[in-house]
């Protein structure tokens, strides 16, 4: 079972370093087929906003596409942290991916023309 480490709950920590994160922007790079999501291809970073610039700057990927992605997935690992720290609820990487999927979808459907992956 894969749990946040508390003690190191730390925004840098969550949105680039959480083994359960990495499972998830695993899923979402070979989803959209970008390979510069993939964590084991993110360049090193010691904040949040070095891994931000680094995943969302990356060359050939559309930069709005990519902005609003980071911020649907990063948006879905705070809740999934929140579910599982406030109501013992656990998801699993690919059950939280098809949560992103649905919600990408969604978001287009309100207009986010940018996302359309």
């Amino acid at each position: 079972m894969l749990k946040f480490n508390t003690s190191l709950l730390q925004a840098h920590h969550l949105a680039s370093e959480c083994k359960f994160t990495r499972q998830v922007w695993d899923f979402v790079a070979a989803w959209i087929g970008q390979a510069g999501l993939k964590p084991s291809n993110w360049k090193p970073s010691d904040t949040t906003y070095d891994w931000w610039s680094n995943i969302t700057m990356a060359p050939k990927m559309p930069k709005k596409a990519v902005r609003a992605l980071v911020m649907l997935v990063t948006w879905e690992i705070w809740k999934e942290r929140n579910a599982r720290i406030f109501w013992h609820h656990e998801s699993s990487a690919l059950l939280l991916f098809t949560k992103i999927k649905s919600e990408a979808s969604d978001w287009c459907l309100a207009g986010a023309k940018h996302l359309s992956l």
